[in-house]
Protein backbone atom coordinates (compact mmCIF):
# COMPACT_ATOMS: atom_id res chain seq x y z
CA UNK A 1 0.00 0.00 0.00
CA UNK A 2 1.46 3.37 -1.01
CA UNK A 3 0.58 6.97 -0.44
CA UNK A 4 -1.03 9.74 -2.46
CA UNK A 5 1.94 11.24 -4.32
CA UNK A 6 4.66 8.70 -3.72
CA UNK A 7 5.27 10.30 -0.37
CA UNK A 8 4.64 9.20 3.14
CA UNK A 9 1.34 10.39 4.53
CA UNK A 10 -1.90 8.55 5.00
CA UNK A 11 -3.46 10.85 2.38
CA UNK A 12 -3.36 8.29 -0.37
CA UNK A 13 -4.66 5.54 1.89
CA UNK A 14 -7.63 7.67 2.84
CA UNK A 15 -8.34 8.53 -0.78
CA UNK A 16 -7.95 4.96 -2.00
CA UNK A 17 -10.16 3.54 0.74
CA UNK A 18 -12.69 6.35 1.02
CA UNK A 19 -15.25 4.43 -0.98
CA UNK A 20 -14.75 1.33 1.13
CA UNK A 21 -15.58 3.21 4.30
CA UNK A 22 -18.95 4.27 2.90
CA UNK A 23 -20.28 1.69 0.49
CA UNK A 24 -18.29 -1.00 -1.28
CA UNK A 25 -20.48 -0.69 -4.37
CA UNK A 26 -20.20 3.08 -4.92
CA UNK A 27 -19.57 4.40 -8.42
CA UNK A 28 -15.95 3.83 -9.54
CA UNK A 29 -16.17 6.74 -11.99
CA UNK A 30 -16.99 9.14 -9.15
CA UNK A 31 -14.03 7.78 -7.20
CA UNK A 32 -11.73 8.22 -10.22
CA UNK A 33 -12.78 11.82 -10.84
CA UNK A 34 -12.57 12.72 -7.16
CA UNK A 35 -9.32 10.85 -6.52
CA UNK A 36 -7.48 12.16 -9.57
CA UNK A 37 -8.62 15.72 -8.88
CA UNK A 38 -7.52 15.46 -5.25
CA UNK A 39 -4.16 14.07 -6.36
CA UNK A 40 -3.62 16.90 -8.85
CA UNK A 41 -4.61 19.68 -6.42
CA UNK A 42 -2.58 18.30 -3.52
CA UNK A 43 0.52 17.67 -5.65
CA UNK A 44 0.30 21.18 -7.12
CA UNK A 45 -0.17 23.07 -3.86
CA UNK A 46 2.49 21.14 -1.93
CA UNK A 47 5.10 20.88 -4.69
CA UNK A 48 7.37 23.69 -3.35
CA UNK A 49 8.12 21.42 -0.35
CA UNK A 50 9.12 18.69 -2.80
CA UNK A 51 11.39 21.04 -4.74
CA UNK A 52 13.17 22.25 -1.60
CA UNK A 53 13.55 18.66 -0.35
CA UNK A 54 15.13 17.47 -3.60
CA UNK A 55 17.45 20.48 -3.83
CA UNK A 56 18.63 20.05 -0.25
CA UNK A 57 19.36 16.37 -0.86
CA UNK A 58 21.44 17.10 -3.97
CA UNK A 59 23.39 20.04 -2.57
CA UNK A 60 26.65 19.68 -0.69
CA UNK A 61 26.76 22.82 1.42
CA UNK A 62 30.29 22.25 2.72
CA UNK A 63 31.57 21.76 -0.83
CA UNK A 64 29.89 24.96 -2.06
CA UNK A 65 31.15 26.93 0.92
CA UNK A 66 34.71 25.73 0.35
CA UNK A 67 34.81 27.39 -3.06
CA UNK A 68 32.62 30.34 -2.02
CA UNK A 69 29.88 29.44 -4.48
CA UNK A 70 26.58 31.32 -4.03
CA UNK A 71 23.57 29.20 -3.27
CA UNK A 72 21.36 27.81 -6.03
CA UNK A 73 18.12 28.42 -4.15
CA UNK A 74 15.11 29.52 -6.24
CA UNK A 75 14.54 33.23 -6.57
CA UNK A 76 10.91 33.13 -7.72
CA UNK A 77 7.84 31.03 -7.07
CA UNK A 78 7.93 29.88 -10.68
CA UNK A 79 11.37 28.35 -10.15
CA UNK A 80 10.07 26.43 -7.16
CA UNK A 81 7.57 24.73 -9.47
CA UNK A 82 10.14 23.32 -11.89
CA UNK A 83 9.44 19.60 -12.00
CA UNK A 84 5.91 20.11 -10.72
CA UNK A 85 4.37 19.22 -14.08
CA UNK A 86 6.03 15.79 -14.00
CA UNK A 87 4.90 15.12 -10.43
CA UNK A 88 1.31 16.25 -11.03
CA UNK A 89 0.98 14.22 -14.24
CA UNK A 90 2.47 11.18 -12.54
CA UNK A 91 0.19 11.63 -9.52
CA UNK A 92 -2.95 11.75 -11.67
CA UNK A 93 -2.02 8.66 -13.73
CA UNK A 94 -0.84 6.80 -10.64
CA UNK A 95 -3.95 7.65 -8.64
CA UNK A 96 -6.23 6.46 -11.40
CA UNK A 97 -4.26 3.23 -11.57
CA UNK A 98 -4.48 2.86 -7.80
CA UNK A 99 -8.24 3.23 -7.62
CA UNK A 100 -8.90 0.82 -10.48
CA UNK A 101 -6.47 -1.79 -9.21
CA UNK A 102 -7.58 -1.35 -5.58
CA UNK A 103 -11.22 -1.72 -6.60
CA UNK A 104 -10.42 -4.99 -8.34
CA UNK A 105 -8.12 -6.24 -5.57
CA UNK A 106 -10.64 -5.44 -2.83
CA UNK A 107 -13.39 -7.41 -4.55
CA UNK A 108 -10.96 -10.23 -5.27
CA UNK A 109 -9.87 -10.40 -1.61
CA UNK A 110 -13.51 -10.34 -0.43
CA UNK A 111 -14.42 -13.56 -2.26
CA UNK A 112 -14.41 -16.69 -0.14
CA UNK A 113 -12.51 -19.70 -1.48
CA UNK A 114 -15.63 -21.86 -1.16
CA UNK A 115 -19.08 -21.06 -2.41
CA UNK A 116 -18.02 -17.91 -4.29
CA UNK A 117 -20.00 -15.70 -1.93
CA UNK A 118 -18.78 -12.23 -1.18
CA UNK A 119 -17.74 -11.80 2.42
CA UNK A 120 -17.22 -8.63 4.42
CA UNK A 121 -13.73 -7.30 3.75
CA UNK A 122 -11.58 -7.44 6.88
CA UNK A 123 -8.63 -5.25 7.91
CA UNK A 124 -5.98 -7.82 6.82
CA UNK A 125 -7.67 -8.11 3.45
CA UNK A 126 -7.65 -4.33 3.09
CA UNK A 127 -3.89 -4.38 3.71
CA UNK A 128 -3.31 -7.17 1.18
CA UNK A 129 -5.46 -5.40 -1.43
CA UNK A 130 -3.52 -2.23 -0.77
CA UNK A 131 -0.22 -4.04 -1.30
CA UNK A 132 -1.47 -5.48 -4.57
CA UNK A 133 -2.58 -2.09 -5.91
CA UNK A 134 0.51 -0.43 -4.47
CA UNK A 135 2.77 -2.77 -6.40
CA UNK A 136 1.05 -1.77 -9.62
CA UNK A 137 0.92 1.96 -8.95
CA UNK A 138 4.54 2.24 -7.83
CA UNK A 139 5.57 1.39 -11.38
CA UNK A 140 4.22 4.80 -12.38
CA UNK A 141 6.25 6.64 -9.76
CA UNK A 142 9.71 5.80 -11.07
CA UNK A 143 9.70 7.47 -14.54
CA UNK A 144 8.06 10.66 -13.31
CA UNK A 145 10.38 10.86 -10.29
CA UNK A 146 13.39 10.64 -12.64
CA UNK A 147 11.99 13.45 -14.78
CA UNK A 148 11.15 15.57 -11.73
CA UNK A 149 14.61 15.23 -10.18
CA UNK A 150 16.32 16.13 -13.47
CA UNK A 151 14.12 19.23 -13.80
CA UNK A 152 14.97 20.30 -10.25
CA UNK A 153 18.67 19.80 -11.00
CA UNK A 154 18.35 21.76 -14.24
CA UNK A 155 16.80 24.70 -12.39
CA UNK A 156 19.51 24.51 -9.73
CA UNK A 157 22.24 24.40 -12.40
CA UNK A 158 20.67 27.33 -14.23
CA UNK A 159 20.79 29.39 -11.02
CA UNK A 160 24.39 28.38 -10.38
CA UNK A 161 25.46 29.35 -13.90
CA UNK A 162 23.83 32.75 -13.53
CA UNK A 163 25.39 33.41 -10.13
CA UNK A 164 28.90 32.14 -10.90
CA UNK A 165 29.45 33.56 -14.38
CA UNK A 166 32.30 35.73 -13.08
CA UNK A 167 33.93 33.05 -10.94
CA UNK A 168 36.80 32.50 -13.38
CA UNK A 169 36.19 28.90 -14.44
CA UNK A 170 33.46 26.61 -15.74
CA UNK A 171 31.52 25.05 -12.86
CA UNK A 172 30.39 22.16 -15.09
CA UNK A 173 33.95 20.84 -15.20
CA UNK A 174 34.62 21.25 -18.91
CA UNK A 175 37.41 23.75 -18.20
CA UNK A 176 40.17 23.33 -15.58
CA UNK A 177 40.59 25.61 -12.61
CA UNK A 178 42.01 29.08 -13.04
CA UNK A 179 45.83 29.23 -13.38
CA UNK A 180 46.29 30.68 -9.91
CA UNK A 181 45.14 27.45 -8.28
CA UNK A 182 47.74 26.19 -5.78
CA UNK A 183 46.65 22.56 -5.87
CA UNK A 184 48.80 19.89 -7.43
CA UNK A 185 48.02 19.00 -11.06
CA UNK A 186 47.38 15.35 -10.19
CA UNK A 187 44.61 16.39 -7.76
CA UNK A 188 41.13 15.51 -9.07
CA UNK A 189 39.43 18.41 -10.84
CA UNK A 190 36.48 18.50 -8.43
CA UNK A 191 38.95 19.14 -5.58
CA UNK A 192 40.67 21.97 -7.47
CA UNK A 193 37.48 23.81 -8.28
CA UNK A 194 33.73 23.63 -7.75
CA UNK A 195 32.08 21.17 -10.11
CA UNK A 196 28.30 21.36 -9.80
CA UNK A 197 26.59 18.08 -8.86
CA UNK A 198 23.65 19.37 -10.90
CA UNK A 199 25.67 19.15 -14.13
CA UNK A 200 26.40 16.05 -16.18
CA UNK A 201 29.87 14.84 -15.27
CA UNK A 202 32.26 14.19 -18.13
CA UNK A 203 33.83 10.73 -18.45
CA UNK A 204 37.04 12.09 -16.92
CA UNK A 205 35.30 13.48 -13.84
CA UNK A 206 33.31 10.28 -13.36
CA UNK A 207 36.58 8.35 -13.45
CA UNK A 208 38.09 10.71 -10.90
CA UNK A 209 35.05 10.43 -8.66
CA UNK A 210 35.21 6.65 -8.73
CA UNK A 211 38.96 6.38 -8.20
CA UNK A 212 39.44 9.60 -6.16
CA UNK A 213 42.51 10.57 -8.20
CA UNK A 214 43.29 12.45 -11.39
CA UNK A 215 43.38 10.48 -14.61
CA UNK A 216 44.48 11.31 -18.11
CA UNK A 217 41.60 11.77 -20.53
CA UNK A 218 40.71 8.41 -22.11
CA UNK A 219 40.52 7.93 -25.83
CA UNK A 220 36.98 8.56 -27.00
CA UNK A 221 35.00 6.37 -29.35
CA UNK A 222 32.54 7.98 -31.75
CA UNK A 223 29.53 7.15 -29.56
CA UNK A 224 31.26 8.34 -26.38
CA UNK A 225 32.31 11.57 -28.07
CA UNK A 226 28.70 12.17 -29.09
CA UNK A 227 27.46 11.62 -25.52
CA UNK A 228 30.16 13.93 -24.15
CA UNK A 229 29.12 16.58 -26.67
CA UNK A 230 25.48 16.26 -25.57
CA UNK A 231 26.52 16.55 -21.93
CA UNK A 232 28.42 19.74 -22.69
CA UNK A 233 25.44 21.17 -24.56
CA UNK A 234 22.89 20.41 -21.82
CA UNK A 235 25.27 21.69 -19.16
CA UNK A 236 25.22 25.03 -20.94
CA UNK A 237 21.52 24.89 -21.83
CA UNK A 238 19.68 22.88 -19.13
CA UNK A 239 16.11 21.98 -20.10
CA UNK A 240 13.47 23.71 -18.01
CA UNK A 241 10.34 22.22 -19.60
CA UNK A 242 8.72 18.80 -19.25
CA UNK A 243 9.07 17.75 -22.90
CA UNK A 244 12.58 19.20 -23.14
CA UNK A 245 13.67 17.23 -20.07
CA UNK A 246 12.15 14.01 -21.41
CA UNK A 247 14.10 14.50 -24.65
CA UNK A 248 17.26 15.29 -22.68
CA UNK A 249 17.05 12.13 -20.58
CA UNK A 250 16.28 9.95 -23.59
CA UNK A 251 19.14 11.33 -25.70
CA UNK A 252 21.70 10.90 -22.93
CA UNK A 253 20.52 7.71 -21.22
CA UNK A 254 17.86 6.06 -23.38
CA UNK A 255 14.81 4.31 -21.93
CA UNK A 256 16.83 3.11 -18.92
CA UNK A 257 17.23 6.73 -17.87
CA UNK A 258 13.56 6.73 -16.82
CA UNK A 259 13.87 3.56 -14.75
CA UNK A 260 16.71 4.45 -12.37
CA UNK A 261 16.08 3.74 -8.69
CA UNK A 262 13.27 1.24 -9.28
CA UNK A 263 14.27 -1.16 -6.50
CA UNK A 264 14.88 1.51 -3.85
CA UNK A 265 11.57 3.17 -4.78
CA UNK A 266 9.67 -0.07 -4.15
CA UNK A 267 11.60 -0.54 -0.91
CA UNK A 268 10.73 2.97 0.23
CA UNK A 269 7.06 2.53 -0.59
CA UNK A 270 6.86 -0.76 1.34
CA UNK A 271 8.64 0.83 4.31
CA UNK A 272 6.28 3.82 4.22
CA UNK A 273 3.22 1.61 4.40
CA UNK A 274 4.61 -0.67 7.09
CA UNK A 275 5.76 2.19 9.35
CA UNK A 276 2.57 4.18 8.91
CA UNK A 277 0.26 1.26 9.63
CA UNK A 278 2.34 0.12 12.61
CA UNK A 279 2.76 3.52 14.23
CA UNK A 280 -0.80 4.65 13.55
CA UNK A 281 -2.31 1.47 14.97
CA UNK A 282 0.02 1.46 18.00
CA UNK A 283 -0.80 5.08 18.88
CA UNK A 284 -4.49 4.43 18.34
CA UNK A 285 -4.37 1.60 20.87
CA UNK A 286 -2.62 3.87 23.35
CA UNK A 287 -5.30 6.53 22.92
CA UNK A 288 -8.09 4.01 23.41
CA UNK A 289 -6.73 0.72 24.81
CA UNK A 290 -10.24 -0.64 25.50
CA UNK A 291 -11.34 -0.43 21.89
CA UNK A 292 -12.25 -3.92 20.69
CA UNK A 293 -13.30 -3.17 17.12
CA UNK A 294 -11.18 -4.70 14.38
CA UNK A 295 -12.15 -2.11 11.78
CA UNK A 296 -9.36 0.29 10.90
CA UNK A 297 -11.68 3.27 10.61
CA UNK A 298 -14.24 2.38 13.24
CA UNK A 299 -12.59 4.24 16.09
CA UNK A 300 -14.02 7.53 17.27
CA UNK A 301 -11.41 10.15 18.10
CA UNK A 302 -11.56 13.83 18.90
CA UNK A 303 -10.05 16.31 16.44
CA UNK A 304 -7.00 16.75 18.67
CA UNK A 305 -6.49 12.99 18.95
CA UNK A 306 -6.82 12.53 15.19
CA UNK A 307 -4.31 15.31 14.55
CA UNK A 308 -1.88 13.85 17.07
CA UNK A 309 -2.18 10.39 15.47
CA UNK A 310 -1.46 11.88 12.06
CA UNK A 311 1.52 13.94 13.26
CA UNK A 312 3.14 11.12 15.21
CA UNK A 313 2.66 8.48 12.50
CA UNK A 314 3.96 10.89 9.87
CA UNK A 315 6.99 11.72 12.01
CA UNK A 316 7.72 8.01 12.41
CA UNK A 317 7.53 7.52 8.66
CA UNK A 318 9.94 10.38 7.97
CA UNK A 319 12.41 9.19 10.60
CA UNK A 320 12.55 5.64 9.27
CA UNK A 321 12.31 6.21 5.52
CA UNK A 322 14.21 9.47 4.97
CA UNK A 323 17.54 7.68 4.27
CA UNK A 324 15.78 5.63 1.59
CA UNK A 325 14.40 8.82 0.06
CA UNK A 326 17.88 10.40 0.00
CA UNK A 327 19.34 7.28 -1.63
CA UNK A 328 16.56 7.28 -4.21
CA UNK A 329 17.17 10.92 -5.11
CA UNK A 330 20.89 10.36 -5.66
CA UNK A 331 20.35 7.21 -7.71
CA UNK A 332 17.84 9.05 -9.92
CA UNK A 333 20.06 12.12 -10.34
CA UNK A 334 21.86 13.02 -13.55
CA UNK A 335 25.03 11.15 -12.62
CA UNK A 336 23.48 8.49 -10.40
CA UNK A 337 23.83 5.59 -12.81
CA UNK A 338 27.51 6.33 -13.41
CA UNK A 339 28.50 6.95 -9.79
CA UNK A 340 26.34 4.46 -7.88
CA UNK A 341 25.97 0.80 -8.72
CA UNK A 342 23.35 -0.06 -6.09
CA UNK A 343 21.54 1.27 -3.02
CA UNK A 344 24.12 0.10 -0.47
CA UNK A 345 26.97 1.70 -2.43
CA UNK A 346 25.00 4.92 -2.66
CA UNK A 347 24.36 4.98 1.10
CA UNK A 348 28.00 4.24 1.83
CA UNK A 349 29.32 7.01 -0.41
CA UNK A 350 26.87 9.61 0.89
CA UNK A 351 27.67 8.66 4.48
CA UNK A 352 31.43 8.71 3.82
CA UNK A 353 31.60 11.93 1.80
CA UNK A 354 28.98 14.08 3.55
CA UNK A 355 28.53 12.54 6.99
CA UNK A 356 25.64 10.74 8.71
CA UNK A 357 23.35 13.79 8.77
CA UNK A 358 23.34 13.81 4.97
CA UNK A 359 21.08 10.76 5.13
CA UNK A 360 18.35 13.00 6.59
CA UNK A 361 18.62 15.95 4.24
CA UNK A 362 15.25 17.33 3.21
CA UNK A 363 13.46 15.76 6.17
CA UNK A 364 11.79 18.99 7.31
CA UNK A 365 10.16 20.00 3.99
CA UNK A 366 9.13 16.38 3.43
CA UNK A 367 7.52 16.27 6.88
CA UNK A 368 5.69 19.57 6.25
CA UNK A 369 4.38 18.21 2.96
CA UNK A 370 3.05 15.14 4.74
CA UNK A 371 1.22 17.22 7.34
CA UNK A 372 -0.40 19.45 4.74
CA UNK A 373 -1.21 16.81 2.13
CA UNK A 374 -2.94 14.41 4.53
CA UNK A 375 -5.95 16.55 5.33
CA UNK A 376 -5.90 18.34 1.98
CA UNK A 377 -6.33 15.16 -0.04
CA UNK A 378 -9.27 13.92 2.03
CA UNK A 379 -10.92 17.38 1.96
CA UNK A 380 -10.58 17.89 -1.79
CA UNK A 381 -11.68 14.31 -2.45
CA UNK A 382 -14.90 14.69 -0.48
CA UNK A 383 -15.64 18.14 -1.97
CA UNK A 384 -15.21 16.96 -5.57
CA UNK A 385 -17.17 13.79 -4.85
CA UNK A 386 -20.12 15.84 -3.62
CA UNK A 387 -19.96 18.03 -6.73
CA UNK A 388 -19.85 15.04 -9.08
CA UNK A 389 -22.70 13.30 -7.28
CA UNK A 390 -24.79 16.48 -7.36
CA UNK A 391 -24.07 16.96 -11.06
CA UNK A 392 -24.95 13.33 -11.71
CA UNK A 393 -28.45 13.87 -10.33
CA UNK A 394 -29.13 16.78 -12.65
CA UNK A 395 -31.01 16.05 -15.89
CA UNK A 396 -30.33 18.08 -19.03
CA UNK A 397 -33.17 19.86 -20.82
CA UNK A 398 -35.69 18.79 -18.19
CA UNK A 399 -38.78 20.86 -17.59
CA UNK A 400 -38.60 23.25 -14.69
Amino acid sequence: MTQQDGQESKAGFLAANYKHQKDFSDNLLVALVSGCTAAAVTATLTYPFDFIKTQQQMNNEAYMKKFKVPGNFPSTLGQMYKGGSALVLGSVIKNGTRLISYNWASKFMAIESHGGETNKTTAPRIVVAGIMSGTIETAWIVPFENIKITMVQNQSLSNELARTKDIGYDITGSKVAHPHSHTRPNTPLYLRQYVSPNAYYSAGIVEEKLRNKAKFAPSKSKSLAQIESLKSYYNKHPSLTLLGTIKEIYMLKGIRGFLSGTFVTYTRQIAISWVWFSSYNAMRQLVNPHQTENAWFGHKHTAVQSLALHVISSLAVITVTQPLDVIKTHMQSKNGKQLFSDSLTTAYKIFLNQGPMAMFKGALPRFLKVLVSGGMTATVYEYVENLVNAAGEEKMFSDA
